[in-house]
């Protein structure tokens, strides 16, 4: 009997591991399609990883994507143009109140007229379907404290680090 629920544990730990490290999987390789978007200007591909409370608050899919536009014709002026970004590991994910949840440290590079800007932020990663698909919220964006009370689902057990100051290097 003591043999038995031995197996049973470690199938059971090994179980819950692989699944785990699935998850990390699937949230990094979306989180990268995601960077990927941003970087090409596929705003209709990176709004599909925008939360929907997000997205809503945006004025909707098509007002979100226009503000994009906009703001990228904008930063286009000042020959601001985003060259890089780079997804880290996830943290380990939580569930809370059907949700799962993690946050992922992404660093972005961009070039300007003027020099580079490095910006290293962090990502609330958020699947209401077990995993399967996943939206992205970059705390950057976000001040945490307004991001928990318009977010009010977010587990107190994720742990979002504070912003970090934009490094820029000048032009030499």
């Amino acid at each position: 009997m003591k043999r038995i629920f031995l197996t049973v544990l470690v199938l059971s730990s090994f179980t819950f591991y692989s699944f785990s490290q699935n998850l990390n999987s699937v949230i990094k390789i979306q989180a990268m399609d995601m960077a990927k978007a941003l970087i090409k200007k596929d705003y209709n591909t990176f709004a599909k990883y925008m939360h929907p409370q997000v997205t809503a608050a945006a004025g909707g899919q098509s007002k979100l994507i226009q503000q994009m536009d906009t703001a990228n014709a904008v930063a286009a002026k000042f020959g601001a143009e985003i060259k890089k970004v780079l997804i880290g590991n996830p943290s380990a994910v939580v569930t809370f109140n059907k949700e799962l949840q993690a946050t992922i440290p992404q660093y972005t590079e961009m070039r300007t007229n003027f020099g580079s800007l490095t910006l290293e932020s962090t990502l609330v990663a958020i699947s209401q379907d077990n995993g399967k698909n996943w939206y992205f919220i970059d705390t950057s964006v976000f001040d945490v404290k307004d991001l928990r009370k318009s977010l009010p689902n977010l587990s107190p057990e994720l742990v979002i680090p504070p912003a970090k100051a934009p490094k820029f290097t000048p032009e030499q």
